[in-house]
């Protein structure tokens, strides 16, 4: 079995990855193991930070956070991205804004079992590994329900 920064870095390195990282969807910004550091895009220009902590990968599941790369803390709430279920996914009252609210995340599948069928494209597969994660936030990103922000 590999090693958890082996399996990231597999990960990292593959085509798909370096795809969407040559599409402008994401990036990786930093790795300090356990922490990964992941930009993503959403529709309407703005980039996000994400704060992967991956201790036990691949095998466990990551957590994630919206991170200010400035101050080296959580983004502040009221520039957490929201709009329907923009805002269920990035909710900053869940666990104190500490996970993200997704299938695929360590803190917020206890006590969900009714994901495994009502989104098992979404269940944590450790074979996906990060991508899964960053490829579901870049979805609802994009998604049309994004409220845009107002200058």
């Amino acid at each position: 079995m590999m090693r958890d920064k082996e399996a990231l870095d597999t990960h990292l390195c593959s085509g798909r990855f370096l795809a969407g990282a040559a599409k402008c969807r994401w990036r990786l910004v930093q790795v300090q193991w356990p922490l990964v550091y992941i930009e993503v895009g959403a529709r309407d220009g703005r980039r996000f930070t994400l704060r992967f902590e991956c201790t036990g990968y691949p095998e466990a599941a990551p957590s994630a956070t919206l991170w200010d790369s400035g101050s080296q803390q959580q983004l502040p709430a009221a520039l957490w991205p929201r709009g329907g279920r923009v805002s269920q996914v990035f909710n900053p009252g869940w666990k104190g804004g500490a996970a993200l609210y997704l299938p695929c995340d360590r803190e917020s599948i206890p006590g969900h079992s009714n994901w495994l069928t009502e989104h098992p494209w979404l269940i944590w597969n450790p074979s996906r590994g990060l991508l899964q994660y960053i490829e579901a936030v870049c979805e609802v990103l994009q998604s049309h329900e994004l409220a845009y922000e107002v200058a």
